[in-house]
């Protein structure tokens, strides 16, 4: 079938691009081959990013037999430069109350968790609150597919130490699962600590660092849920927990 592209200004679109099979599959190696991650019948999910000189990207592959017809692709590209409160401001997609109440947040070194459904805007509005962080407090980034727009921070100066970790749905590979990856980050002392999603039994991991405050430091990830009681309820599932000792307004 031919590509199509959702264009920020003219929505859906069908293009007149129709790759062949040795093109699809030649895409797929070349992603396999850039992440060092597996693409086969035992992991037929790849999670990888494309970088380019003037752009980036989160690819998705996915293949037999969990594609009957043989390869998906999904190509996301990200802002070329970081979203910032003012910018929301900017595109009404926040008041200056909120952007305020958030400055007041990171300021106060307060945990945060940005929930929302897919496509919602939850890694936007995290990349910009790391850009509220002070330049002085180092910041460490764990995500398995990278985001977050680590390397503009670091352009404007930011002190950041990105880790990626093994992707959730990812069955063996030679990278550090997500939780190990968190509870590796708490040994690096005085550190904000930025979780790029949380989707599995890491949430036990985030919840002990956020317990503990991360040497008094801004915690922050994002989750899915459309609204605070799913996140409640897949939160006390990760944790494994009874739910009499939990409240939904004990992560609103």
């Amino acid at each position: 079938s031919c590509i199509y592209i959702v264009h920020e200004n003219y929505e859906e679109c069908s293009t007149n691009i129709v790759p062949g099979h040795e093109e699809g599959e030649g895409w797929a190696s070349k992603l396999r081959i850039l992440s060092g991650r597996p693409l086969d019948e035992a992991n037929p999910v790849l999670d990888t990013e494309l970088i380019l000189e003037h752009a980036r990207a989160r690819v998705s592959v996915m293949g037999r037999p969990l594609n009957p017809n043989g390869l998906g692709f999904a190509f996301r590209r990200h802002r070329d430069k970081p979203w910032t409160y003012g910018l929301f401001i900017k595109n009404k997609m926040m008041n200056a109350l909120a952007a305020g109440l958030l400055w007041f947040l990171v300021d106060g070194n307060k945990t945060l968790l940005f929930a929302g459904t897919r496509g919602s805007g939850k890694t936007s509005l995290l990349g910009s609150t790391m850009v509220s962080v002070m330049r002085k407090h180092r910041q460490i980034v764990i995500e398995d597919t990278q985001e977050l727009p680590i390397n503009n921070l670091r352009k404007m100066g930011y002190n950041i130490q990105a880790m990626k970790v093994r992707g959730a749905l990812m069955k063996a590979s030679n990278e550090m699962e997500a939780a190990e990856g968190i509870r590796t980050s708490l040994r690096f002392g005085d550190s904000c600590l930025i979780i790029g999603e949380i989707r599995s039994l890491e949430s036990k991991a985030l919840y002990e660092a956020m317990r503990v405050g991360s040497m008094a430091n801004v915690v922050a990830g994002t989750i899915h849920g459309a609204d605070p009681y799913s996140v409640f309820d897949r939160v006390v599932n990760d944790l494994e927990v009874p739910r009499t000792s939990f409240k939904a307004t004990d992560i609103i």
